[in-house]
């Protein structure tokens, strides 16, 4: 794998966490966009699955591309951790 594949892989984790973020900050239409793109049934199994795979994705940014990408993994972890504690209130 090249450098610049990682980094956007890197780039793509960031967009993928931000969505959380979205999530979390603007629920209504942070609704609308995952209900357009996969269904109100599989709403919450797509926002995790975007939230694991975000991890992954730094993962491998971290060890393949730059090493300032190990900060975008310790948030894409945080953030997964605060989305599931705020789901399971």
């Amino acid at each position: 794998m090249t450098r610049a594949l990682a980094n956007l892989l890197g780039a793509i984790s960031g967009l993928l966490t931000s969505l959380l973020w979205l999530s979390l900050l603007k629920p209504g239409w942070a609704d609308h966009v995952v209900n357009g793109l996969v269904g109100a049934r599989h709403e919450y199994r797509a926002v995790l699955g975007a939230a694991l795979l975000a991890a992954v994705f730094a993962l491998v940014a971290s060890i393949r591309g730059a090493r300032w990408w190990f900060a975008g993994l310790m948030f894409s972890v945080g953030t997964l951790g605060y989305f599931t504690y705020a789901l399971s209130r």
